[in-house]
C-alpha cells in the first residue's frame, strides 16, 4: 500500500512515510529485543539493542533532513501514527528475528523507491542524497547481522 502511492506523493510526503518507516523500525526491533528468549537470548538481545539504537539515529537524521528541505509538515504527528500503525501491523509474528529482517528488507526496498522518485522529480539535494545512502548502508548492514543470526 505504502509503495503503490509513491509516485502521486510529493517529496515530502515521500520524506514522511521516509521517517515513519524507520520509525516503525526502531518499534520493531525493540519490541524484539524485549521479547527475546531462548539459547541465544543475549546475543538476539544485544543485537537487536543496536539495530534499534541506529533506526532511531536514523530517523533523526531522515526527519531534520525532511524538515529542513521540505517543511516541518512534512511531519505531521498524526500522519506518522497512523503510517507507524500500518507498518507495524505487518511485522508482528512471533519471531522477532524474523519480523526484523524483513521489516528491514521492505525498508531497503522503500528506500531506493523514494529515492528514485525524488532523483526523478528533482527533489534531491546532496545533502539529502547522501543521507538516504548512508541510512541504507546501516540498514543492509542490519540485515546481514540478521540473517546471520537466522542461519
Amino acid at each position: 500500500m505504502l509503495m503503490k502511492k509513491l509516485a502521486q506523493s510529493d517529496p515530502g510526503k515521500l520524506m514522511g512515510t521516509y521517517v515513519a518507516f524507520l520509525r516503525a523500525l526502531y518499534i520493531i526491533h525493540q519490541n524484539g529485543h524485549w521479547k527475546c528468549k531462548g539459547p541465544s537470548f543475549y546475543a538476539h538481545h544485544l543485537m537487536l539493542e543496536r539495530i534499534y539504537k541506529s533506526a532511531a539515529e536514523d530517523a533523526d537524521l531522515a526527519a531534520e533532513k525532511t524538515i529542513g528541505l521540505f517543511g516541518s509538515d512534512s511531519i505531521n504527528l498524526s500522519a506518522q501514527s497512523k503510517l507507524i500503525q500500518q507498518i507495524t501491523e505487518r511485522y508482528s509474528s512471533e519471531n522477532n528475528l524474523e519480523n526484523s529482517l524483513k521489516a528491514e528488507k521492505d525498508f531497503v526496498i522503500l528506500s531506493k523507491k523514494i529515492y528514485n522518485t525524488l532523483k526523478e522529480a528533482d527533489s534531491l539535494s546532496l545533502g539529502l542524497d547522501d543521507a538516504i545512502m548512508s541510512i541504507s548502508n546501516n540498514r543492509e548492514g542490519n540485515i546481514y547481522l540478521l540473517q546471520q543470526s537466522l542461519a
